[in-house]
């Protein structure tokens, strides 16, 4: 089965092709905006002989992350199942983060930025072969990450850039940055996870691809405020 995987939720957009479980083309684009999606995607669909023809099907991450570029992903995933009506799965950024790391027996914590002095979290842990979600996806300062982690953990993600030093400074032995990581880009990572757990079960219904934001975006809580104030003062 020949997968084309779309991560656009992160700082660094990439597009993945796959045959299986195996990498054929991949591609890393600074940022997450359309007009490098659409050039990254004709960039790995040339490496395929008969190109999107030849692809059965799509994944996209649905978040949490950038939630200009979530929505963005999603429109273009859309957009080509649209017009070839192949299946698709949407996939966790969270958990194509953890699977970049190869199996240990540490918890894994891939965290994201998630602005406003705070980061998109969750943990995920290895039995055997298969990684395991332990705690559901938040968002949560540093300093409430730290004290909610009390064994030694692995910590990846572009989380790292901004909080590594508060988290290694705080948690001492209790931070691992250094593990075994896969090479291959978060595109690539949740197209595996596409094909070895949801291969059997893909999605048609476009209605079934939503964005999972984990937090109200600026916009709906403006407006949530304004429709306070509103009723608040009976205007």
């Amino acid at each position: 089965m020949i997968l084309l995987g779309l991560d656009a939720s992160t700082p660094k957009g990439s597009v993945a092709l796959l045959d299986g479980e195996r990498i054929i083309a991949e591609s890393v684009s600074s940022s997450a905006f359309s007009d490098q999606l659409l050039v990254m995607v004709d960039e790995v669909l040339g490496k395929l002989e008969g190109g999107l023809d030849k692809v059965d099907g799509f994944c996209v991450t649905t978040g949490p992350g950038s939630f200009t570029g979530l929505r963005v992903g999603v429109s273009l995933i859309k957009g080509l199942v649209l017009a070839t009506e192949k299946p698709f799965w949407g996939i966790n950024t969270l958990e194509a983060y953890a699977n970049l790391v190869k199996p240990i027996s540490q918890p894994i914590c891939p965290i994201l930025d998630a602005r406003k002095k705070e980061v998109y979290t969750a943990k995920f842990k290895y039995t055997g072969e298969q990684l395991v979600r332990e705690t559901p996806d938040q968002a949560v300062s540093p300093q409430e990450l730290c004290d909610l982690t009390h064994e030694p953990t692995v910590f990846l993600g572009s989380g790292l850039e901004p909080y590594g030093e508060t988290l290694s400074s705080q948690l001492g032995d209790r931070f691992i940055d250094q593990a075994p990581i896969k090479n291959q880009t978060v595109a690539a990572s949740a197209a595996q996870l596409a094909f070895n757990q949801f291969g059997a079960n893909p999605c048609f219904d476009l209605d079934a691809l939503t964005i999972h934001y984990v937090r109200k975006s600026e916009a709906e809580l403006n407006r949530k405020i304004f429709n306070q104030e509103v009723v608040k003062h009976g205007h």
